[in-house]
């Protein structure tokens, strides 16, 4: 299944120049729920090497997807206590470690409150506070018990990683691609991004943040390289409960919908992994709140839309070119 809109869902590759110093190859394939691109400088078997990483790639979704019943993350929720891989548990380690910076906004054991409320949508319906305080009996991040290889978690648990599993995946395929030889290259999971080296045009990738409030049209165009990105949003993926947009953006503390969330998030880092889990507990956090936790974080930048399309980017963010209808 392929579908090139998935491609301008946050981020939009900026091509600068007609003058291609150095030919690429790529592979875009349907996986972990999302468009993955591939984008590869030219080298002998490329081609096999596309398609063993998209193998890869079906090796890590076969761990984390809570949609497969026998994935790792599926036989952890039911068996509430499980042997995982070095690739889980890594995950897992890092995501408790982003629940407490954002005071558990980032939480992965939020998903039967996020099922609940997709019940009730059903319906048309929102959970009344008595359906939220007994689901929220068994949420908390800080429940989760690891003893070596083996996570623990209490009776009626559940998580979920697709919080960060997802910039986790594009960092060890980075890492596998690294280990085949090819130093210039691109791996994009549907807005969660990392690249190195150089693009065809033999410069730092040029990566555009397209505007929430207007589709196709980019409010800033920024150049990266040997980075992690993460964008997260909820204008284009949410359903709608009595006219209420209801997405990601669920409080795990209060159960709660958060209204004052921003509408796009992008954070660059050293990684992937981390990038993805802090967009996604920014969303929670609020502007404010978020804007006291970046700028404390070291090797971290920001580029956050709040809901009047006001922009707060941090000193250091690497943007060279900016729309005239934005602010800061």
């Amino acid at each position: 299944m392929k579908n090139t809109k998935f491609f301008t869902l946050f981020l939009i590759f900026i091509k600068t120049s007609l003058l291609q110093t150095t030919t690429f190859v790529e592979k875009t394939e349907f996986l972990l729920g999302t468009i993955f691109e591939i984008k590869i400088e030219k080298v002998k078997n490329d081609q096999k090497i596309l398609d063993q990483t998209v193998e890869f790639i079906r090796e890590m979704e076969n761990k984390f997807s809570v949609f497969k019943r026998d994935s790792e993350v599926s036989k952890l929720n039911k068996l509430k206590k499980y042997k995982v891989s070095e690739d889980v548990l890594e995950v897992i380690k890092k995501a408790i470690e982003i629940s407490k910076l954002t005071d558990g906004a980032f939480d992965i054991t939020c998903k039967p409150l996020i099922d609940l409320y997709k019940l009730k949508s059903k319906k048309n319906q929102l959970p009344d506070e008595k359906e939220i305080k007994r689901v929220l009996k068994n949420i908390g991040w800080e429940k989760i018990k690891i003893s070596e290889k083996e996570v623990i978690l209490e009776k009626e648990m559940e998580i979920d990683l697709g919080g960060i599993a997802k910039g986790y995946i594009v960092d060890r395929v980075v890492e596998f691609l690294k280990n085949k030889g090819i130093k210039n290259g691109l791996v994009n999971a549907g807005g969660d991004i990392y690249c190195w080296g150089k693009n065809p045009e033999g410069e730092e990738w040029k990566i555009g943040i397209e505007n929430p409030f207007k589709e196709g049209e980019i409010i800033a165009i920024f150049s990266i390289t040997d980075r992690g990105i993460a964008t997260s949003g909820n204008y284009k993926r949410f359903y709608k409960v009595k006219n209420l947009k209801i997405g990601h953006i669920v409080n795990p503390i209060t159960g709660n919908i958060v209204f004052n969330s921003p509408v796009s998030v992008t954070v660059i880092g050293p990684n992937c992994t981390e990038a993805d889990g802090l967009a996604t507990g920014i969303f929670v956090l609020g502007v404010s709140k978020s804007l006291k936790l970046m700028n404390k974080l070291k090797n971290f930048e920001y580029f956050i839309i709040d809901r009047n399309g006001k922009i707060y980017m941090s000193p250091n963010f690497p943007v060279f070119q900016k729309s005239s209808g934005s602010n800061k």
